[in-house]
């Protein structure tokens, strides 16, 4: 693990210096689901995740055994995750907050995306990075992920989970009532 200086420019336009140990690992060398996996069965505490999209059955596995711990564990994915939902059903079944991400469309009538793959291990560990939580992303891929260990930026990403989760989601079954799937059409 390398132990460096993070410089951070808040919102607020002040510009803020962490000291943090930080580990990289790039897709496939690193087995990236592996490592997150890992990092998921050892947490103790809490698991904030907020991730584009979640279809990696393994992963959402390993959430449920963290909340079957005792663990707090919350998810937050793009309306993309609810093409293959039943990762995200098994969550909501175990009884795991899980929230989609709702916006207006732009002006131009497209889609924005909630892109974020993070997670927040406790209150002083980050995994952020281009890895969605998928089997292509793990197995196909060219895929990034850092862990940040430092409470200051940790709190940033919870600070900024609270602020999608109450202000731009709805809950999943909230979603998925207001969403209902369109029935396939018969070929002819």
């Amino acid at each position: 693990m390398i132990k460096f200086c993070i410089l951070f420019l808040c919102s607020t336009g002040v510009l803020s210096a962490y000291s943090a140990e930080c580990q990289a690992f790039f897709s496939q060398r690193d087995q990236m689901a592996n490592r997150l996996i890992d990092l998921i069965d050892r947490e103790k505490s809490s698991i904030k995740v907020a991730v584009y999209c979640l279809g990696h059955k393994e992963i959402a596995a390993a959430l449920v055994r963290a909340k079957e711990r005792g663990v707090l564990v919350e998810v937050i994915v793009d309306p993309t995750s609810l093409r293959t939902r039943a990762s995200l059903g098994k969550l909501a079944k175990a009884g795991i907050p899980v929230f989609v991400w709702e916006s207006q469309q732009t002006k131009r009538g497209a889609r924005p995306l909630m892109h974020d793959k993070f997670c927040v291990f406790g209150n002083a560990l980050v995994w952020t990075g281009s890895f969605n939580f998928t089997y292509a992303a793990s197995l196909h891929h060219q895929e990034n992920a850092v862990t940040i260990e430092s409470r200051e930026v940790a709190q940033q990403y919870l600070e900024q989970f609270a602020k999608m989760q109450i202000a731009e989601c709805k809950p999943f079954q909230h979603y998925l009532d207001a969403h209902p799937k369109k029935p396939r059409r018969k070929s002819a």
